[in-house]
């Protein structure tokens, strides 16, 4: 059996000196104390008070030798305990060496040939250099390739185009490097060909009778060549035209008939050598579907029917119709509780058992006006309860606030030309301010850090306080984290469950963090972490540091929904205040103005709202539901929920009759036709036969999904069953072009090393930002003097100064004894 200590430690410095016990040090007043009080005492019986004056008369002076003498050697002894220390910064040398890294895929043929082999051969002589290879003809497994020959505090020189299409994601590896003490640079290439690509871009799915808008782009690298564009549907040339250099080209297509459709994008007569062929052509399938149909029960004229016209197969009625089935989705504008009723049970089992949708609309007719409070069955259905929160003076809300100040310590920041380098620990520190800053003063809140530079990397900063008096003592504390460790989210979020466990009311984790520097296992094991939580009824928010380009948006985004929470991008901190925090008071026109609090989910992706409502029905979202939109005041204006197989939103304002005017415009009514479209789901689940087949790339298989009440089949294709009527096969195309299986069209183009050639602005970006270089190819002394300086160490020794109190402590009761000696004889004399 093993026994670990506990580190009892607590450092105090002040310049370079040191105590590595510094809470000893407040022994020292009550020690000096007891030996006055000691001192003073007699302990010996005297036959007279005279006499006891006449000894302490003598003694006295010797009294205050012995206090004195005393008290020092104490002073001293406990110093030693305290364990006093000097800290001391020695530069190290160290040992100068530098891997060279060459890609050997076909995207970097468009770049001059033993670039390595020659800076190999020049360098060799000056400091210990070694040449390796990444990456593989059609594949650039650039961050497998880092991976793969990092060590940890060496100098890399990756000579690479930086388009990573295979593997690790090419960020988290030179992240990760940063946090090993190892550098990552590149050199500034110039092509030596030039080429043209082309890809089209748009939706997969367009309904039947709208118009589908599309996005061809070409990219050029080196010199900008002339060539003409053709850009064909149906093998009918739709845009023909001479173009020069990178462009984006727009365009749009009504589709009124046919089922699949075929975008051809061509480049032809190219003015020039175009060095890779493969790319100048594109191949993009169209499926067109038809209208969904669309149950609208309201009992007025509504505005919302025209817009739901161009979109649905719309039917209107007064009231719930007794068969539902034809219909993907019904609508309830406005309906009271009792017109409701009466079909409860139909309804229940058409969103739950077949899984379609349900969208219920408010107004002065529902909700707490319509009686649904009363109505417990229709409740159970939606993602809300009907009625309000109400505020007091406490709170009962908990709040454990997580952040993570590991990972890369520097972010680049460019303006007009000029790069600025900056602490990024600081940018999470301060955007953890902001957020405490933005949270009710009457809530609990404590802190936990990940990502500290000693293991395990997590530390509880405060346990649950009030923040009222206490919000500026926490964002203190904040300020002084040292960060730069081993990220450990998984293990913070377990602390700040552990945190909550043992108190009631609202529990909530707001994790402050940018994802990164993470490997899947740990994503995996942080996801589960907050799954757990989740199980225990709490929710966990989650707010990213920096630009999307530097977050791992999926895996926050995907810690958010896991948790019941909301993922706030960066600079989303009045999002957080709508939920937690207290409205000011100024502006009260603009309580009503809606807010998107999440902003990955399908309904408010890349949504901007500018409504003000001047009503709305009083709801409160379920623990299990999604709330997405709100008022400035945090009233929940919209939510959604899984009910059983089927989908549920509850919109808890008007159809744009009476107080949400402002939604009917043509940005805001997206939030309308998007609930809809999110409650439709897949559009073919009506149909008894249907098949779909994303398009795809050489060397990467698609599937191939089929609706049917047999097992179909298809020369090449192998289907097994996945559910009632789904069937799955996996196809692996061997040629670039349009294939047919099952009266279903699928596209396949060329492998994506040929895809988006050229510099990647983003690996540029990460060499900057994590302590690389980018040198010029022939700038030999410069690339020697960084490695030589970078691997320079400044070692951080301490000299443990104990002993020299012990001596001194030691000297002093020697001094003592002398002069007791002395007096003791002088008095027998």
């Amino acid at each position: 059996m093993t026994f670990i200590m506990p580190d009892f430690s607590r450092v105090f410095c002040m310049s370079k000196y040191c105590t590595r016990y510094s809470y000893v040090l407040f022994l020292i007043i009550p020690v000096v104390l007891i030996l006055f009080w000691l001192i003073r005492r007699n302990f010996i019986k005297f036959m007279s008070k005279a006499e006891q004056i006449q000894f302490d008369n003598d003694r006295k002076r010797l009294r205050i030798i012995m206090l004195i003498t005393r008290s020092l050697i104490f002073v001293f002894v406990i110093m030693s305990i305290a364990s006093p220390f000097i800290l001391e910064s020695r530069l190290i040398t160290g040992n100068p060496r530098l891997t060279i890294l060459t890609d050997e895929s076909n995207s970097f043929d468009l770049f001059e040939d033993s670039i390595g082999e020659g800076l190999y051969e020049k360098i060799k002589g000056k400091i210990p250099v070694d040449l390796r290879s990444i990456g593989s003809e059609e594949e650039s497994a650039i961050g497998n390739g880092i991976l793969n020959n990092l060590e940890g505090g060496e100098n890399m020189l990756v000579i690479s185009d930086g388009n990573n299409n295979k593997g690790k994601l090419l960020g988290d590896i030179i992240l990760f490097s940063s946090s090993i003490n190892s550098t990552i640079s590149t050199l500034n290439l110039k092509p030596k060909a030039n080429d043209v690509g082309v890809i089209v871009e748009g939706p997969y799915e367009v309904i039947k009778d709208t118009e589908g808008s599309f996005m061809v782009r070409i990219n050029n690298v080196g010199e900008e060549l002339s060539y003409v564009l053709e850009i064909l549907l149906d093998n009918e040339i739709v845009y023909s035209k001479e173009v020069r250099g990178s462009v984006n080209v727009p365009f749009t297509k009504f589709f009124s008939e046919g089922v699949f459709h075929r975008i051809t994008a061509k480049i032809v007569d190219i003015k020039g050598n175009d060095y890779f062929n493969q790319n100048n052509i594109y191949y993009k399938t169209i499926k067109i579907v038809n209208r969904p149909s669309v149950l609208f029960v309201t009992k007025k004229s509504s505005p919302l029917e025209n817009e739901f016209n161009k979109l649905y197969d719309v039917t209107t009625t007064s009231t719930i119709p007794p068969e539902l089935t034809n219909y993907m989705t019904v609508v309830l504008n406005d309906v009271p509780a009792n017109e409701i009723l009466p079909r409860i049970d139909l309804l229940e089992d058409y969103v739950a058992d077949i899984g379609n949708g349900l969208v219920v609309i408010g107004g002065q007719n529902s909700y707490d006006r319509g009686g649904y409070k009363e109505a417990n069955l229709i409740e159970s259905l939606l993602p809300i309860r009907v009625g309000s929160g109400e505020e007091s003076e406490k709170s009962d809300v908990q709040v454990i606030v997580v952040v993570d100040v590991s990972g890369s310590t520097t972010e680049v920041y460019g303006s007009g030309g000029r790069i600025e380098v900056r602490d990024y620990d600081q940018v999470i520190k301060a955007l953890a301010a902001d957020v405490l800053n933005s949270l009710d003063d009457k809530l609990n809140a404590g802190v936990v850090v990940v990502g500290t530079p000693k293991s395990p990397f997590v530390g509880v900063v405060s346990n649950i306080i009030t923040l009222k008096d206490n919000k500026k003592g926490l964002i203190d504390k904040i300020a002084r984290l040292q960060g730069g460790g081993q990220s450990a989210i998984e293990a913070g979020i377990k602390q700040a469950t552990n945190m909550l466990m043992g108190v009631s009311g609202g529990r909530n984790i707001i994790l402050i963090s940018d994802g990164r520097g993470l490997f899947r296992d740990p994503m995996l094991n942080a996801e589960d972490a907050v799954r757990q939580a989740s199980a225990r009824a709490i929710k966990t928010y989650v707010v990213g540091v920096g630009t999307k380009e530097k977050q791992e948006t999926e895996f926050l985004s995907n810690m958010a929904a896991i948790g019941q929470g909301v993922y706030f991008p960066a600079n989303s901190q009045n999002r957080l205040r709508i939920l937690f925090g207290e409205p000011d008071e100024e502006d009260e026109e603009f309580f009503n103005q809606l807010a998107v609090l999440d902003t990955v989910h399908f309904i408010t992706r890349d949504i901007e709202l500018d409504v003000v409502i001047s009503g709305y029905n009083y709801v409160i979202p379920k623990p299990a539901a999604r709330l997405l939109v709100t008022t400035n005041k945090n009233i929940p204006i919209l939510a959604v929920w899984r009910f059983g197989l089927g989908r549920v939103v509850s919109i808890a304002t008007d159809d744009g009759g009476r107080w949400a005017g402002e939604i009917l415009t043509k940005q805001n009514s997206k939030l309308i036709t998007r609930s809809v479209n999110w409650a439709i789901g897949n559009l073919g689940r009506k149909k008894e036969f249907d098949v779909t087949i994303r398009d795809t790339t050489l060397g990467e298989s698609t599937y191939v999904d089929v609706i049917s009440k047999d097992l179909p089949k298809q020369e090449g294709l192998f289907f097994a069953k996945t559910d009632v009527n789904y069937y799955r096969a996996e196809f692996e195309p061997e040629a670039t072009g349009f294939y047919t299986f099952l009266g279903a069209d699928v596209a396949v183009n060329y492998k994506e090393e040929y895809s988006d050639l050229g510099i990647d602005e983003k690996f540029i970006n990460l060499i900057n930002s994590t302590g690389g270089t980018v040198f010029e190819k022939d700038d030999l002394d410069g690339i020697i003097d960084f490695v030589i300086e970078k691997s320079r160490r400044i070692k951080i020794e301490s000299t443990n100064y104990t002993w020299p109190f012990v001596l001194i402590a030691l000297v002093i009761f020697l001094i003592e004894i002398f002069i007791r000696r002395l007096w003791e004889n002088k008095i027998i004399r």
